[in-house]
């Protein structure tokens, strides 16, 4: 027994002399690859159109969280038809580009999108391939005005500065997602007090092929006041707010809400086109539910420091006199300042803030004789270009081009209306408001500053606002390592 232990202490030792003085053997001798480089291709541009007005209530109206379309809205499509692409449009129908610009417009009646199919990959995206607008003029019971939005390139980030839950106001988020992917939504709202800490902000599942409708009143109950912050995860998807006016027992008043810029010091709102200014006034003094009736500007500071703001109103000949607005808009929150004295006439605004804010202004229209209304569109900051870029006119309503030049020496800006081309001469630190033909495409080219621009569309006294976008993805050299 004691030479069967003895052998045993001896082989454990010995094999544990072997573990610790054993030269260890370098398993890997070869060089670290180095990366591969590869091009990679953007995706094709889609653009996705939000549909009609969406109705709180579900078909008999008294559901909670039932909501229904209403009515069929107009869109409207600039296409280059570059050769060695094609357009993928509503309703699945295809149409082959060959180098002659196709505008095309459709009534929809459920989010639709359109997408260039573009067979090399190399084909340069951004407006000047594709743009799309949707516009729809509601006079339901339970929401009336003219809706107006942009066609919007999928994505998982957006800023919004617009909208109000208050007494008669109703804030409807629509997230659609038109990928194969499912989304989680999360979100962020802040309001004249500050940042929402209601539950249920993050989490929001939005399937694939579907849309999910949101109540802000949900998560910030009377808010006068509202900015938003949408982040998604997963699938890439489109955003707007749908905000409306109750006033009494009557709807008046209702806007699509497009994605705001990122912020910034400095911004400038082309379209300021004031109609119906004594109307607006008579409105306000008739009562505390028409007491929104006025144009503003919105601003939302998302540092830690207040923003000391200079906002200039100013008109696009002599006969317009604008306004100075001197202000301070608490960091954390979203203000509003009253646009007043604005009489009828053009105008546009400049911006200066002496930190980064998210701006936009509320333009309101209003009618107090026969076919009493009030109406309003949101514009936001416009983003300066000097490349060229094409818009698509809505096929309904009549239609002003507005043209900003921040510059302080004069600049040429030509526009390409159909068919025809033409040059307008723009003032240092001036605008120009051009009547455009319905139903066809404007290609805005600078020459020798960027330029901001917006179109303002009417229609039977009912206005709405549309950006001018670039929308395009992104391409380029990638590395991958391989093991």
């Amino acid at each position: 027994m004691l030479v069967r232990l003895l052998r045993f202490v001896l082989i454990a030792g010995l094999i544990s002399a072997t573990f610790v003085f054993v030269k260890p053997v370098n398993l890997i001798s070869s060089a670290q690859p180095e990366a591969a480089s590869y091009e990679v291709n953007a995706k094709d541009l889609q653009l996705s159109c939000n549909g009609p007005a969406v109705l709180a209530g579900g078909e008999n109206g008294t559901s909670v969280t039932g909501f229904k379309r209403l009515g069929t809205a107009v869109a409207s499509v600039s296409y280059s038809a570059v050769t060695q692409t094609q357009l993928s449009s509503f309703g699945n129908k295809t149409i082959l580009g060959f180098g002659i610009r196709q505008d095309i417009s459709s009534r929809i009646k459920k989010p639709e999108s359109v997408k260039v199919i573009d067979s090399s990959g190399k084909t340069e995206q951004g407006s000047a391939l594709l743009s799309a607008n949707q516009v729809q003029l509601v006079k339901d019971k339970a929401i009336q005005g003219l809706l107006a939005a942009p066609c919007l390139r999928p994505q998982s980030e957006f800023w919004f500065v617009g909208g109000s839950t208050s007494v008669g106001r109703e804030a409807l988020l629509i997230l659609t997602n038109p990928s194969q992917v499912d989304s989680i939504v999360d979100l962020s709202i802040f309001t004249e007090n500050g940042t929402s800490h209601s539950s249920g902000l993050t989490g929001i599942s939005v399937p694939k092929f579907k849309t999910t409708v949101i109540p802000l009143s949900s998560f910030v109950l009377r808010a006068q006041s509202i900015a938003v912050h949408v982040k998604s995860h997963g699938g890439s998807i489109t955003a707007l707010i749908q905000q409306k006016a109750i006033r009494g027992l009557n709807a008046n008043g209702a806007d699509f809400i497009a994605p705001s810029d990122l912020a910034t010091a400095e911004a400038f709102f082309p379209g300021i086109l004031v109609r119906g200014a004594a109307d607006t006034a008579k409105f306000r003094k008739s009562g505390s539910k028409y007491s929104d009736v006025q144009n503003m500007l919105r601003v939302f500071v998302p540092g830690d420091k207040d923003a000391q703001i200079t906002f200039q109103v100013l008109g696009t000949n002599t006969d317009t006199f604008g306004t100075v607005l001197s202000v301070t808009a608490p960091a954390g929150k979203v203000s509003d300042f009253a646009i007043e004295g604005l009489k009828d006439g053009d105008y546009f605004g400049i911006l200066n803030s002496d930190v980064e804010v998210l701006s936009s202004v509320r333009l309101v229209r209003a009618r107090a004789s026969s076919d009493r209304f009030v109406d309003f569109a949101w514009i936001n900051a416009a983003a300066g270009f000097s490349n060229t870029r094409f818009v698509a006119v809505p096929e309904i309503g009549i239609t002003k081009l507005s043209l900003v030049n921040p510059s302080s020496k004069p600049t040429t800006v030509t526009l390409k209306l159909g068919s025809a081309t033409v040059k307008r001469s723009i003032q240092g630190s001036s605008a120009e408001v051009v009547l455009v033909s319905a139903g066809i495409s404007v290609g805005i080219i600078p020459t020798s500053t960027a330029i901001h621009a917006y179109l303002i569309v009417d229609t039977q006294g009912r206005v709405g606002a549309l950006p001018v976008l670039d929308e395009k993805n992104i391409s380029g050299e990638v590395a991958v390592n391989v093991h």
